[in-house]
């Protein structure tokens, strides 16, 4: 009897073991944000066993050690899930991106360039953070306190306008006055040596900025098997929306159109833009763009709840 009890006992802790999740032999990763991120979509998703280790692993070979800030770890991760993921865990994926008609090729903003709302506040405070590190400490000193009075002006200014006593485009007026002054006050405050390798950075960052976005969409292109019809259609569709969008701009700047018939124009270019990159791909191309795409957008919400310690040039 005591012969029969070993094998049944081991039988049961295996047939348990193979339907827990924590005991499967899924690769652990290195990173906590790319170990949540990879959990949380074989949760969010429902995924198979089998298909939640293979997420794990895909993400692991190249996201591990650091990779995942390597220009096109997302476009990488993509292609691999394509051929991975069922038919039905893809409809998932896909889900709330569809709901909410969001669409494979950029948004409004990448029309706006510089125009676009969102780019105000990380700009101010990277314009501050590259003056800093080339200050002196007493400068520092100086550069916090001219900081510190113009924001209690702007805060004036705001308080005004809440209680009805200044109207926005006067408050507006009185803002650009200041933003000027302030940045007279720190102009003086940098000698020539220190105002040309302010300069310097800023061109370094550019052509970091540059070579990032080279080498992704160097990726982008392998993965997705682009032949060079595709690409010439695709970047000369992408420069005839910027146009169009530049001249709209032109025509909002000189009071030609209205700000209703703007935004109705924009959004003509980029649903034209759309059409016409759509057109571009075949229908195994546009699956693996549409699996970055979703992926991009949960992986930019999950950085979002986990706050500024995120890599900054990580869009793969």
């Amino acid at each position: 009897m005591k012969k029969l009890i070993l094998p049944i006992s081991t039988l049961l802790l295996t047939a348990i073991g193979c339907d827990n999740p924590m005991l499967d032999n899924r690769v652990e990763l290195d990173n906590s944000e790319l170990q949540d991120f990879s959990s949380e979509l074989a949760s969010d998703l429902g995924l198979s066993k089998s298909s939640a280790s293979a997420v794990n692993d895909v993400i692991s070979r190249h996201g591990g050690r650091g990779k995942h800030r390597e220009p096109g770890f997302l476009w990488k991760v993509s292609g691999e899930l394509a051929d991975k993921l069922s038919e039905e865990e893809k409809a998932r994926l896909f889900e709330k991106m569809e709901e909410k008609e969001i669409p494979l090729f950029g948004s409004l903003k990448t029309l706006k360039g510089k125009k676009g709302k969102g780019s105000k506040g990380k700009k101010g405070s990277s314009y501050f953070d590259g003056i800093k590190k080339v200050l002196t400490d007493d400068q520092k000193v100086t550069f916090k306190a001219i900081k510190v009075a113009y924001k209690e002006k702007f805060k004036t200014i705001q308080g005004q306008v809440k209680d009805g006593t200044l109207s926005k485009e006067d408050a507006k007026a009185q803002k650009d006055a200041l933003k000027e002054a302030m940045k007279a006050e720190i102009d003086a405050l940098l000698t020539d040596e220190q105002k040309a390798q302010l300069e310097q950075n800023k061109a370094d960052r550019k052509e970091k900025r540059k070579a990032y976005r080279d080498a992704t969409k160097a990726v982008k292109i392998a993965v997705l098997g682009m032949t060079t019809d595709q690409l010439t259609a695709f970047d000369a569709a992408h420069q005839e929306a910027r146009e169009a969008a530049k001249a709209l701009f032109e025509k909002s700047k000189n009071g030609d159109i209205d700000k209703d018939t703007l935004r109705e124009g924009l959004k003509n270019i980029f649903a034209e833009k759309n059409e016409k990159m759509e057109g571009i791909f075949n229908d195994n191309q546009l699956e693996i763009i549409k699996i970055h795409k979703a992926l991009s957008l949960r992986k930019k919400k999950h950085k979002g709840k986990k706050g500024k310690g995120g890599s900054k040039s990580n869009k793969g």
